[in-house]
């Protein structure tokens, strides 16, 4: 498991990508929750003689994920949030949530989505319940909105706050969640990975702002209006001038001026095929004519990784699927 720390976003800390906790010091409790998420108070019951709280912690540069329990009834007292979403769900049992006037009982079929301009209030565990909570920054989000619709947003994302997790997308998004937890199992580092964290991040992210309601989703949800010929043009001009370099599609369409919805339209409508396909494509043709004008000293493996193929069985199934021909038997051979 990766063991490069990760900024709290406090003051000069720094916090290990995976974190577990069990107290029964409410001030240590306070400390790492401030740390982990944001500065808080814990309100205890009266009746409470003893105190414990349990929280494992999943570290990621764009997203914070957390399992938290109490032993006991508790109130927790957020300020604004300012710079970030909370989304709340249980695994089993059920907690209060409140954000300015509006309360959501969150379990495992209702989410919690809270913005950053008004106080946040988590109550429950009366009876035992383990909280799925995640923060994601609102720089994220908004990247990602820009990186769908094709425009940054005008005004900041407001979601309704009521998320109903029982619904097709809802239960995608929180499938996704669940994926991206196997990081808190020590036995289940892939979610860790630098090369799947990434992509879990913005699956999570982006499914939120599918999945979610808010005051931008009609931008989502709307068909996408066909992309001019002359973007498709200048996207496969991009691809084509950048086809050895690591590309995603946001990269893409922002290169061809476009939103990414408008790209994929406009890929399918006029060349019947998706961008991802497409760059496939190019780095195969490229590859061939580098194996058909093989130096001495030319290997398949070493062609395959110019082109972006890091996965030399794979770099033989697409290549023979697209020439019917081995890379084998394409290096140095007649074109």
């Amino acid at each position: 498991m990766s063991s490069t720390p990760v900024s709290s976003h406090g003051p000069g800390r720094l916090l290990p990508p995976t974190l577990s906790i069990d107290t029964s010091d409410p001030d240590r409790a306070m400390s790492v929750g401030r740390d982990v998420y944001h500065p808080h108070r814990i309100r205890l019951d009266s009746r409470s003689r003893r105190f414990r709280m349990g929280l494992k912690a999943l570290h990621l540069p764009d997203l914070t994920l957390g399992l938290l329990e109490y032993g006991h009834h508790v109130e927790v007292i957020t300020p604004p949030l300012q710079d970030s979403y909370q989304i709340n769900f249980t695994v089993f049992g059920s907690v209060s949530m409140g954000y300015g006037h509006q309360t959501v009982l969150t379990n495992r079929r209702r989410a919690a989505v809270h913005g950053f301009t008004e106080e946040t209030r988590l109550e429950g565990w009366e009876h035992p319940a383990r909280v799925v909570g995640l923060k994601i920054p609102r720089r994220t989000l908004e990247q990602e909105l820009e990186d769908l619709t094709g425009a940054p947003p005008e005004t900041p994302i407001r979601f309704e706050g009521d998320f109903d997790l029982e619904t097709p997308g809802g239960q995608s998004w929180r499938s996704t969640v669940q994926a991206l937890a196997q990081g808190l199992n020590p036995g289940s580092p892939i979610a860790t990975h630098p090369l799947m964290a990434a992509p879990l991040t913005q699956a999570v992210a982006r499914g939120l702002l599918l999945a979610a309601p808010h005051n931008h989703s009609h931008l989502l949800h709307m068909p996408p209006g066909p992309a001019p010929p002359d973007a498709v043009t200048d996207a496969l001009d991009y691809l084509r001038a950048n086809a050895r370099q690591r590309l995603s599609v946001a990269e893409i369409a922002l290169a061809a001026g476009v939103s990414v919805r408008t790209l994929q339209a406009g890929f399918r409508d006029h060349l019947d095929t998706t961008p991802v396909a497409m760059l496939r494509r190019i780095r195969l043709e490229g590859a061939q004519r580098d194996l058909l004008s093989g130096r001495p000293g030319t290997t398949v493996a070493a062609v395959a990784r110019s082109w972006g193929f890091h996965h030399p069985g794979r770099f033989a199934i697409h290549f023979a699927q697209a020439f019917g021909r081995s890379p084998s038997e394409v290096l140095g051979g007649p074109s």
